[in-house]
């Protein structure tokens, strides 16, 4: 589980491959989310501080699970914004960094992958690349 960093929401996430926002103010859950088709190992929420050209801050979180995916989310619109392949087991785990520019999973197939935000998106699935190691 995470908590945002503004302290509203909470995000979990659960074997049953659903990831849950709930409300920190009462303890209410917001939307349940079928998130994987396999067991979601762990969910993070990015530490940006507002959403570009609106000034407001957001609440975009990630999950890994051992359906070898990596799933960007918007937890105010309970949407998925973008998913990414690239390991070849599980994924067992999951960082991301203060600003949100590196992600890192942990696999299964004995990988670490750096995913980096680019700058200069072409098209929204190449707004990211992956370094291996």
């Amino acid at each position: 589980m995470d908590i945002s960093h503004d302290s509203k929401l909470i995000v979990t996430c659960s074997s049953d491959k659903n990831v849950k926002i709930w409300g920190l103010d009462f303890g209410d859950c917001h939307k349940s989310i079928f998130a994987h088709d396999e067991s979601v190992m762990q969910v993070a929420f990015e530490r940006n501080d507002t959403r570009e050209g609106e000034g407001k801050p957001t609440h975009y979180f990630w999950t890994v699970g051992k359906d070898k995916m990596i799933k960007y989310w918007d937890g105010d619109k309970f949407e998925l914004i973008q998913k990414f392949e690239g390991h070849h087991g599980e994924i067992w785990a999951l960082a991301v960094s203060n600003h949100g520019k590196f992600v890192a999973t942990g696999s299964q197939d004995k990988s670490i992958r750096i995913w980096e935000k680019l700058d200069e998106p072409v098209s929204l699935n190449d707004r990211w690349i992956s370094v291996c190691y």
